[in-house]
């Protein structure tokens, strides 16, 4: 750390020790958009011509609505597959190489 620039502490020392940090932080916020449902549902309702409908809010609809049960429910497998799909390539990148 002796001679070391205020840009050089951040990008050797502080970031790198970030890192799983930030790993943790993108997965839990890409997870959690993608099964965003409760904030819409209240606010909007799916809002104006259904432009604020997400996979979450469309296997609602198609379950309890529409009472296609099993159509739901592939579309939540798929959901699921879709999620640990992106998580797995996330961590990939994201992981450290010790």
């Amino acid at each position: 750390m002796d001679g070391a620039s205020w840009w050089q502490r951040i990008r050797f020392i502080t970031l790198p020790l970030m890192r799983p940090t930030f790993a943790l932080l993108l997965v839990l916020g890409i997870s959690g958009a993608l099964l965003s449902f409760d904030q819409f549902f209240v606010l909007t309702a799916g809002g104006p011509d259904r432009s604020t409908i997400t996979v979450v809010y469309a296997i609602y609809r198609a379950a309890f609505t529409q009472f296609h049960l099993g159509y739901a429910a592939a579309i939540g497998v798929v959901l699921m597959i879709v999620i640990l799909l992106i998580n797995v390539v996330q961590l990939r990148f994201l992981r450290t190489r010790d």
